[in-house]
């Protein structure tokens, strides 16, 4: 059982992550943007960190870069995730520092398999 952020601010998503997470035997916390996921991070102290890359005030790549440039944080796996991901966009991601990255919308087994990826517990 992991604990793993969830920072996005659609609830639709919210609910998928949250069925799916504790299908998984794992522990769930949400914000609803990056401000109060990063609040959430120093809090919550997650095993693994799930995020949009576009959401008000604070974006998914700007989480990225604050997670990657805090010695406490910077091995925390983090799985970035948007409706606009293209390939140029993915290696964006990946350049930053991602985990993972994937494009909405996905299915079950594409995001399952990616979380379990970012865990240690399946490999790539």
């Amino acid at each position: 059982m992991a604990r793993v952020l969830l920072i996005d601010d659609d609830r639709s998503n919210l609910e998928f992550m949250r069925q799916l997470l504790r299908i998984e035997g794992h522990d769930l916390v949400w914000a609803a943007d990056g401000e109060q996921g990063l609040a959430q991070v120093r809090q919550f102290r997650p095993e693994l960190i799930i995020c949009d890359v576009i959401m008000p005030r604070l974006g998914g790549y700007a989480v990225l870069e604050t997670v990657r440039a805090d010695p406490q944080f910077a091995g925390i796996p983090v799985l970035l995730f948007s409706a606009a991901m293209d390939e140029e966009a993915r290696a964006m991601g990946l350049r930053r520092g991602a985990t993972e990255v994937l494009a909405k919308p996905f299915d079950l087994e594409q995001v399952r398999s990616a979380i379990r990826r970012c865990l240690g517990q399946e490999r790539p």
